[in-house]
């Protein structure tokens, strides 16, 4: 749902600054529920979750580093190139700059600048140096964090699988804190290494809670009142940077984690939302949430260009923009995104048989 949550800020974002619309959603209590950086930091925290999960469920799982990369590169970069394919295609051969006149500054920023063949070949290695993300699918940020972080994420699981308390987790996700926290002022690229490790310990906090899923749900199921405290506070986190004066890139980023990581334990704790999890069109959103994250954007920009100047509503460009990128999300998972995993599967199981295995506890002793 978070891809969801980022494509309503976007479309949030296109409306003036001056429409009642945007006057409306910016109310500090209404601001969270399209609150895009969230939904981001929600997602980094849900990856750690979710890569953790196979060897936090079978202690002493033996870690293989490169069948590991190659899951990740088959998960993320086809889809990523047939992404990045149509965004082309939507700002050479559909996009109309003039159409985005009487909407925000910030669409009227986007494909403004001209696109070298360089960036081009940037982007179609993810974690290049200096990649310029605005050229093409400024989304893709966080996936060159995603990619960055996978390159480092065996030994965060050395680490995690190894910590016997919740002190020594606390005291590993603080100390990664207060190392990362202070690369912010020394840089704001995008596409820097620094920006990837200032969000490692989102990462660290996911893998964490997959490491105690089992001892946390069963915590919270003892009593509905401290799911329900567990409820506020983690909504309250979560939303800290709208409710309160808090600096932003600091603290805020970090309430933000935690109370995504309080909303991922109350799903887990709720047999209800279990159920919902499985129902058929919450499991098409999963399926497709990861193409649709990537296409939204441009597909955004591209109808807003086309459609704005004709009718001057905006909830016709939102509503036919989420058509379209969900239409071309499903295309996607179903001729690249699968097909893609179901290869890397394939190969990194052969990569597995031929390569020595490397138990957390030889990783650990190197």
């Amino acid at each position: 749902m978070a891809a969801f949550v980022v494509f309503l800020f976007h479309a949030v974002m296109i409306a003036p600054s001056n429409s009642r619309v945007f006057h409306v959603l910016t109310n500090p209590f209404i601001r969270p529920f399209w609150d895009g950086p969230g939904a981001v930091m929600l997602f980094f925290v849900l990856s750690g979750f979710v890569l953790t999960l196979p060897y936090a469920a079978k202690r002493g799982r033996k870690i293989e580093p490169v069948p590991f990369l190659i899951r990740r590169i088959a998960r993320l970069y086809p889809a990523y190139w047939a992404a990045l394919t149509l965004a082309l295609i939507l700002r050479f051969f559909v996009f109309n700059p003039g159409g985005l006149s009487g909407l925000s500054p910030w669409i009227n920023l986007h494909w403004s600048q001209p696109v070298a063949w360089s960036s081009i070949v940037s982007h179609a290695f993810m974690i290049s140096p200096g990649i310029q993300v605005n050229d093409i699918d400024p989304v893709i940020w966080s996936l060159i964090i995603e990619m960055k972080i996978s390159l480092v994420f065996p030994l965060l699981i050395v680490l995690v699988t190894r910590t016997s308390l919740v002190l020594y987790a606390l005291v590993a996700i603080g100390a990664s804190i207060a190392l990362t926290t202070p690369l912010h002022f020394v840089t704001h690229s995008s596409s820097s290494w620094s920006r990837a490790a200032i969000m490692l310990p989102a990462f660290l906090l996911g893998s964490y809670l997959a490491r105690y899923r089992s001892e946390l749900v069963a915590w919270l199921r003892t009593s509905r009142w401290i799911r329900v405290l567990v409820a506020i506070a983690g909504t309250a986190l979560y939303s800290i940077v709208w409710i309160t004066p808090i600096d932003k890139q600091s603290l805020a980023r970090w309430g933000c984690a935690v109370g995504s990581g309080a909303f991922i334990l109350l799903f887990l704790a709720s047999p209800r939302l279990e159920m919902l999890g499985t129902a058929r069109p919450i499991r098409f959103v999963g399926k497709v949430s990861y193409s649709f994250y990537m296409v939204h954007l441009p597909i955004l920009i591209t109808v807003a260009s086309l459609l704005f100047v004709r009718s001057h509503s905006l909830v016709l460009v939102a509503v036919t923009s989420l058509m379209i990128s969900l239409l071309i999300a499903w295309a996607i998972y179903r001729l690249v995104e699968a097909p893609a995993h179901n290869w890397g599967k394939k190969l990194a199981s052969a990569a597995s048989t031929s390569e020595p295995k490397l138990s957390v506890e030889t990783l650990a002793g190197q």
